[in-house]
């Protein structure tokens, strides 16, 4: 019930806060915000989705930049009419939130492909001409926008090896940071403290803190010693505290098709739904017991199999055409059929009965049933534009705990 009434608390002030902020702001023009996290896999991304989307209640046009970019995607630039390389989160967010008044030229000016850093130190690539397209860039979005929103690469730190790192670039723009860590309160106040220490050394003004994936059962708890402990020892707010919510980090099939370089043979309708990892069933069983087991587990089960069991993968295929006959409960379950490449291969026979079952998902991939599960477990779904419904859901969740009448405050503030 405290949890309850904690989020039906953050969600009034969210709804109340747009007015309000556009009121007391609408004279300033806030500092660029630059997010940075403390480690990878933090919800830094999932962040910025949520802060843009509560920025475009309060502006009427948000800027976003990526300074420096590692994993990259080819676009489409009108302004140049030529293709270019971004970073792949520079596409989420253009896309996701209609970002028009700005051109992907200037949203991602500095890419950091494999080879890069070598060049660097070979003084292959010019140091003032990476600031120079940072500066460039960012001046067209600025001059675009009512506020900018900065993501940076992964903590603080990173770029380092090539003089422009988050700390730096945050200092350059102007910007106010924010930095995003995962729930707890010793090893989270620890990580932030190193990256506080780098913006320290950059003259960066910390606008404050925004802690992901905190376990309900600990969130009241976590909130209040965390916004206690910055506050008291860094004069620092606590901005947004996130409970975690399991299913953002469900692999899709979609991810799972990126994960094992393959793709589905049948149920590509399906490509994104996903599969809680908790939920995956290996099948070294019987085919009774099998059967058994997808008419009583929950519908959708992602369940794995090795290559050479003909009878289960058949077993598969006929489940799903006798729930499709009865009309039983909805038939969400997929199988994923492994088996290494140099020694094993499904038998054409078997793979042409998959023709027509698009309502029944199955994926062969070159993995033991042990490295599958192995690689699945340790995998961490990214956000991505196709994924609507996951981008939707995050940003649902998110937007609501963080206190943006208080962020925009700090970023105006005089350094």
């Amino acid at each position: 019930m405290i949890f309850l009434n904690s989020y039906i608390s953050v969600v009034r002030r969210s709804s109340s806060a747009a007015s309000s902020a556009c009121r007391q702001f609408s004279s300033k023009k806030p500092r660029p915000i630059f997010v940075a996290a403390t480690k990878q896999h933090v919800g830094k991304t999932t962040t910025s989705l949520a802060l843009m989307s509560g920025l475009q209640k309060r502006f009427a046009k948000v800027g976003f930049i990526k300074p420096v970019g590692q994993q990259h995607v080819t676009v489409y630039s009108p302004t140049l009419d030529e293709d270019i390389r971004v970073d792949k989160d520079i596409c989420l967010l253009k896309e996701q939130f209609h970002l028009d008044h700005i051109d992907y030229q200037h949203m991602s000016p500095v890419i950091i492909p494999r080879g890069y850093t070598k060049k660097y130190i070979d003084g292959k690539i010019s140091h003032d001409e990476q600031l120079r397209q940072i500066d460039t860039s960012f001046g067209e979005v600025s001059r675009a926008s009512d506020v900018v929103l900065i993501e940076g690469t992964g903590h603080c730190a990173v770029g380092s090896i090539v003089n422009v790192n988050n700390a730096n670039v945050a200092k350059m723009v102007g910007a106010s940071m924010l930095l995003i860590a995962n729930g707890g309160l010793g090893s989270a106040f620890d990580e932030l403290e190193l990256n506080r220490a780098l913006c320290e050394k950059h003259n960066v003004p910390i606008a404050g803190v925004v802690i992901n994936k905190v376990i309900p059962d600990k969130y009241e708890q976590t909130k209040h010693y965390m916004s206690k402990a910055l506050q008291d020892m860094w004069g620092i707010p606590l901005l947004g505290c996130i409970p975690d919510r399991p299913f953002l980090g469900c692999p899709a099939l979609a991810d799972l098709e990126k994960l094992f370089q393959s793709e589905l043979v049948c149920g590509h309708t399906h490509r994104y739904r996903h599969y809680s990892v908790k939920d995956i069933n290996l099948i070294t069983t019987s085919l009774t017991r099998f059967l058994e087991n997808i008419r009583s587990k929950a519908p959708r089960t992602l369940y794995i199999c090795h290559i050479t069991r003909d009878d289960i993968i058949l077993g598969f295929m006929a489940e799903y055409q006798r729930n499709r006959r009865d009309e039983e409960r909805p038939f969400e379950a997929a199988l994923l059929v492994c088996g290494r490449k140099d020694k094993y291969q499904m038998a054409d026979e078997v793979r042409d009965m998959f023709e027509g079952l698009e309502g029944a998902p199955v994926m062969v991939v070159g993995y033991s049933t042990h490295q599958a599960m192995q690689l699945i477990h340790d995998y961490t779904p990214k956000l991505n534009i196709d994924d609507k419904y996951r981008v939707r859901k995050a940003v649902e969740h998110y937007e609501p705990y963080i206190d943006f009448d208080q962020l925009l405050y700090r970023a105006s503030l005089e350094e």
